[in-house]
């Protein structure tokens, strides 16, 4: 089964690198999974007040080729773009 890695791409801040990656029957696999992935990551930007917008999930093949890059706005949608105001 072919490996692919989760990559954490932060503007002006580089690639944070998946040394470990995870194995998946395909390429459409490993997209649908670091959606899943990057959707729990939800509550780490709020948490931390980050916006998402500056971020992205690059989805590499065994051979560390980027196949796919997710943007985490994307995946929250538009209106998570600022972290909610505390109450």
């Amino acid at each position: 089964m072919p490996r692919f890695f989760f990559h954490i791409r932060a503007f002006r801040q580089g690639l944070s690198r998946d040394e470990l990656g995870l194995d998946f029957p395909d390429a459409e696999t490993a997209y649908r999974e670091a959606f899943k992935a990057g959707l729990d990551l939800r509550p780490e930007f709020v948490a931390r007040g980050q916006s998402p917008q500056n971020y992205s999930i690059v989805i590499a093949n065994a051979a560390h080729e980027p196949v796919s890059e997710l943007s985490f706005t994307e995946m929250f949608g538009l209106r998570m773009a600022k972290a909610p105001a505390q109450a």
